[in-house]
């Protein structure tokens, strides 16, 4: 399962969620890592739709065991993150645009 870090945490709940004020930047990659944590988040997205139209099954295939369902899951995650990397669906860059002013480069 892909974990988002505590930095979308940041920006999503607590006081700068509720103010709208600028998060204090401890450097030049902020912006980075909001760039990082949105490409996680649409990896994310993209392995629960894989999951979906993995269960969306007409018939139970022949070898359905907990082994075949971990492995699909594990195979899930990662189309999700080589999909999200190649192609860009644009959720990632609308996050960006949305949460770019919480995050400030240190020279504003």
């Amino acid at each position: 399962m892909t974990t988002i870090s505590s930095t979308v945490l940041k920006m999503a709940s607590g006081p700068a969620a509720s103010a709208a004020k600028p998060l204090v930047a401890a450097g030049p990659s902020e912006r980075e890592k909001l760039g990082e944590v949105a490409e996680q988040f649409e990896a994310l997205f993209v392995k629960s739709i894989l999951s979906s139209a993995r269960s969306a099954q007409l018939a139970d295939p022949l070898l359905n065991n907990e082994g075949l369902k971990t492995f699909n899951s594990m195979l899930d995650q990662e189309y999700a993150t080589a999909l999200s990397q190649r192609e860009s669906l644009g959720i990632a860059d609308a996050l960006v645009r949305q949460f770019q002013h919480r995050v400030s480069d240190g020279d504003v």
